[in-house]
């Protein structure tokens, strides 16, 4: 088996020098990379990057033991990554400077902006009438005009800014991993103001309170989710959760708050005043995380399993385990509830899953690398980002077809 020595860089360094590493092999390339030091952010990194491994202390060293999948690393592909929906159009970034919009009718790209060093996630003000994109690169947001893309603004956010939250009252937040920030931006009379907040080590995926007053900002290095006022950043509380918290959602009706638990592949609801309801196993890698319209049931997909979790959210019980393709980075469910569509980062393919009956309705080819769902049309059409092949492809979820394939470069 190869070893890929990495004991005299940084952890930083050693984690660039791994991922170009991993990306540089042959699809079934056995490695051993050693590392002097192996902190949580370095494990996020490589959980994001779809490096599946497993880390032995050794003789004072790390020892990673991996093999390169199907897709180089995420991250590592600049094509189309992250999109959001709203209106006639989706808004998509590429991990590069490329922000685009398409239209739905024709679906087709109807405008492109250069403005980003290397774009990550999207979310939509609707009060600000943009779109915001995080650019962990050049360490800002950016908000693009919803209709012509042009500049808006420019916000510094420190520690690689990647997963932007936008509330109803146009407030901006996200988190700074590297700098465990959590990073609030409001409006104020035409202009913004912004202001920094210490939240914990490596920060991930917050999420708003029923009714918006309020961050829940998970910590991985601290295994804590920390509640955050958003009028003034006040941290009100800390609640101990599962180890690795990442994803956080919003049970509006119930008033609860659950977050995926990547380390120890455990699901934790919470209460909003910040007391723990329960913890239920989900699988390896726990991560991305989403619940039904109704809020009825809560869905979590295993990076490290390659299956997704179905559980009852009153009651946490685990109700379905069911299998995706390699590495089921995104997991999105349409507006009516009825299908689940899960991505597989190191596939051609995705699953469309019909969630009444908890099975597999399709099984659809769309590109290497796919990556996030937005529904358009009423949700009866998915567009799907494909990282690898630098498309976005349009599906038709009933009959599970593809309509058309839309890339900058047709």
């Amino acid at each position: 088996m190869l070893q890929f020595d990495c004991r005299n860089k940084s952890p930083d360094d050693a984690a660039l020098a791994i991922v170009e590493h991993y990306s540089a092999l042959s699809p079934g390339e056995p490695v051993t990379a050693i590392l002097s030091e192996f902190p949580v952010h370095t494990r996020m990194w490589f959980m994001e990057a779809g490096i599946r491994h497993r880390a032995i202390r050794d003789d004072g060293s790390w020892r990673l033991s991996y093999v390169r999948g199907a897709a180089p690393a995420l991250g590592t592909p600049t094509g189309f990554h992250h999109l959001v929906a709203g209106g006639d159009s989706v808004w998509a970034c590429q991990r590069s400077p490329v922000t685009a919009r398409v239209d739905c009718g024709t679906r087709g790209i109807a405008g492109v902006s250069s403005a980003l060093a290397r774009g990550s996630h999207l979310a939509l003000d609707q009060v600000g009438d943009q779109i915001v994109v995080a650019d962990p690169k050049a360490g800002q947001l950016v908000a693009l005009r919803r209709s012509d893309l042009s500049l808006a603004h420019r916000w510094d956010t420190p520690g690689g800014p990647e997963l932007p939250l936008v509330t109803s009252e146009g407030i901006v937040c996200v988190t700074g991993a590297r700098t465990g920030t959590f990073t609030i931006i409001r409006p104020q009379r035409g202009a913004y103001t912004t202001q920094i907040v210490e939240v914990g080590p490596v920060p991930h995926d917050p999420a708003l309170s029923s009714d918006e007053q309020y961050a829940f900002v998970p910590c991985m290095g601290s295994c804590e989710l920390v509640k955050v006022r958003l009028s003034d950043g006040v941290v009100l509380g800390r609640c101990r959760v599962g180890d690795g918290p990442a994803h956080a959602k919003t049970d509006r009706a119930r008033k609860r708050i659950y977050v995926a638990n990547s380390w120890d592949g455990t699901v934790t609801a919470i209460t909003e005043d910040g007391a723990a309801i329960a913890t239920a196993a989900s699988g390896l890698w726990a991560h991305a995380l989403c619940l039904t319209p109704d809020g009825g049931q809560v869905w979590v997909a295993n990076f490290m399993d390659d299956t997704v979790a179905v559980f009852d959210a009153g009651s946490l019980k685990r109700i379905a385990v069911l299998e995706t393709e390699a590495y089921p980075h995104g997991l999105d469910i349409s507006p009516d509830g009825r299908r689940a569509v899960v991505t597989g980062f190191a596939s051609a393919h995705v699953r469309i899953y019909d969630i009444p009956s908890l099975t597999l309705k399709s099984r659809v080819e769309i590109g290497l690398g796919g990556s996030h769902t937005a529904f358009v049309d009423g949700g009866r059409l998915a567009m799907i980002t494909c990282s690898v092949a630098d498309h976005l492809a349009c599906v038709e979820l009933d009959s599970g077809t593809v309509l058309n394939r839309i890339a900058l470069r047709p």
